[in-house]
């Protein structure tokens, strides 16, 4: 699962809110799991606390942390595993000689091979790592534009079928 699957389902405005909440839900009963990955933690508590700044209640600052933990806490209870590879990888290119964590080493081979977004290129790097390790995940799910206008190629990158949340509902007859 893509970050804004899991946002999508804060923001009532958002196009894809009720298919996003239908899937938060499904995870919730345990009847589907997901994977993401684990910079989906940080991208959700950086969204939730601009979404509390948008709707001002309360006692702003205290607000707004509890509001980020009460979110954070949610995302936790939804059965979802938060892929993170760990390893470090040498990397040389050129005269270029660094140590990067190696699902940053794989998003920037990544970006050779697209022109997605920074935070993207990671999201695709985890899900491609995650597939390898997990031959049973079945779709990645996103609402992201530029995910979905390069569906094909982003597909057989990950080597999993690409879904908009609403076309994953669809499929699988969530309901909310």
């Amino acid at each position: 699962m893509d970050t804004n699957v899991f946002i999508a389902g804060l923001k009532p405005d958002d196009p894809f809110h009720s298919y996003c909440k239908a899937i938060m839900n499904a995870l919730q009963r345990d009847e589907i799991r997901a994977e993401t990955s684990a910079l989906t933690l940080l991208e959700v508590a950086s969204v939730s606390g601009r979404l509390y700044t948008a709707k001002k209640h309360g006692t702003f600052e205290s607000g707004r942390r509890l509001f980020i933990v009460r979110t954070l806490r949610r995302l936790a209870g939804l059965k979802t595993k938060f892929v993170n590879i760990a390893a470090d990888t040498k990397v040389s290119i050129r005269a270029i000689e660094a140590t990067l964590p190696s699902v940053f080493n794989e998003a920037l081979l990544l970006s050779l091979r697209s022109t997605l977004k920074t935070l993207d290129l990671i999201h695709l790097a985890a899900a491609k790592h995650a597939k390898q390790v997990n031959k049973e995940l079945g779709a990645f799910v996103t609402a992201d534009k530029d995910f979905l206008s390069n569906k094909k190629e982003l597909s057989e990158i990950m080597n999993m079928p690409m879904f908009s949340p609403k076309e994953y509902v669809e499929s699988l007859g969530i309901s909310g």
